[in-house]
């Protein structure tokens, strides 16, 4: 019982699910989609289950504003 506690903790420390992502990263499905999709956040897919490294999607939202303004500078 502790073990899997243990192992719970670990995959809440160090992945985030799919919806989980998006509600951090504040951005649409699709979005998210094209991101996985151009290698931009690496997918984990063990059977049906799918999950994202949580520091990939860290950077990406510590990133974010940068890649706004080198981007859509007219967007401001």
């Amino acid at each position: 019982m502790e073990r899997q506690k243990q192992l719970r903790e670990l995959l809440d420390r160090e992945f985030l699910s799919r919806q989980e992502a998006i509600d951090y990263l504040d951005i649409s499905k699709q979005c998210f989609h094209s991101l996985v999709a151009r290698g931009k956040i690496t997918k984990i897919k063990k059977g049906s289950a799918v999950l994202f490294y949580r520091y990939e999607i860290e950077h990406r939202k510590n990133i974010a504003p940068e890649l706004f303004e080198k981007y859509r500078p007219y967007q401001r």
